[in-house]
């Protein structure tokens, strides 16, 4: 009888006849991996095993990355202030060529002015549309700066934010870190459950996956309201001639607990 027990523990399904048994599994379970480089230098351990509301758990050092943030968003301010300037500087060179080209249309068909007059004042027009497309070209390529700069603070905000590891809501399962270890990219971090319910999977027979929106979902011997959140249409490639199907229900105190199932 031992063994039976340790049997159904460890599984998730049992089938016998039309009763099926599954184990209350939390909603969703899922690894947190660290998408950044670096070292450790908080790792909460006093928070593992509990239900977490709102909590910083791990911390990936982010002294450089801060320190380039604040950095970036003061030259970021310049730049702002050199985009101002130049803007002017353009309104100020287009007027110049403007009124330089005006005055050269006056007079480049008049007899009474000579070719030198008529070639002083082209020349002035020609230097007057220079210093425009000079300043148009200094105002874009502060504007790309802004836009490059723009990206990297981005970065940096996106950075530090993956090695500052929130929990919210959710049971801390397990923490794979501490302080002082050295993470990489796809390094292992801890160990979350989604307790706001309780998942149940069981593996349904191709009997009672005949007319299944017709029946009433028994858990312990007693109806419930429960119904089924999924339900695979084809057969299971593990459990040979049985249909997956999930079922959710509200939060238990304590999990894992095999619970009875029947289709009525």
């Amino acid at each position: 009888m031992k063994g039976i027990f340790i049997f159904l523990t460890f599984l998730s399904l049992y089938v016998y006849g039309d009763v099926y048994y599954a184990k209350m599994e939390p909603m969703e379970s899922y690894t947190i991996k660290s998408s950044v480089s670096g070292e450790v230098i908080k790792s909460d351990i006093s928070k593992e095993g509990k239900f977490i509301k709102n909590a910083l758990i791990i911390k990936i050092d982010d002294a450089v990355n801060m320190q380039d943030l604040k950095t970036s968003k003061e030259k970021l301010k310049s730049l702002k202030e050199i985009e101002a300037i130049d803007r002017q500087n353009l309104k100020n060179a287009k007027l110049s060529y403007e009124i330089k080209k005006r005055n050269y249309d006056r007079i480049k068909n008049l007899k009474t002015k000579s070719i030198y007059e008529k070639d002083n004042q082209l020349i002035s027009v020609i230097s007057a549309q220079n210093q425009y497309l000079i300043a148009k070209q200094t105002l874009q390529n502060v504007k790309t700066q802004i836009d490059d700069l723009k990206y990297k603070i981005f970065v940096l905000k996106d950075t530090i934010n993956k090695k500052n590891i929130y929990i919210k809501d959710r049971l801390l399962y397990k923490l794979y870190v501490k302080k002082g270890d050295y993470v990489n990219p796809g390094s292992r971090l801890m160990d979350v459950h989604d307790i706001s319910k309780a998942k149940l999977t069981i593996y349904l027979s191709y009997e009672d996956m005949v007319n299944l929106d017709k029946k009433s979902i028994y858990i312990n011997g007693k109806k419930s309201d429960v119904k089924f959140h999924k339900v695979w249409k084809v057969a299971d490639t593990i459990n040979i001639s049985s249909y997956k199907a999930e079922l959710y229900m509200p939060a238990p105190k304590i999990f894992s607990k095999v619970v009875k199932i029947e289709l009525r």
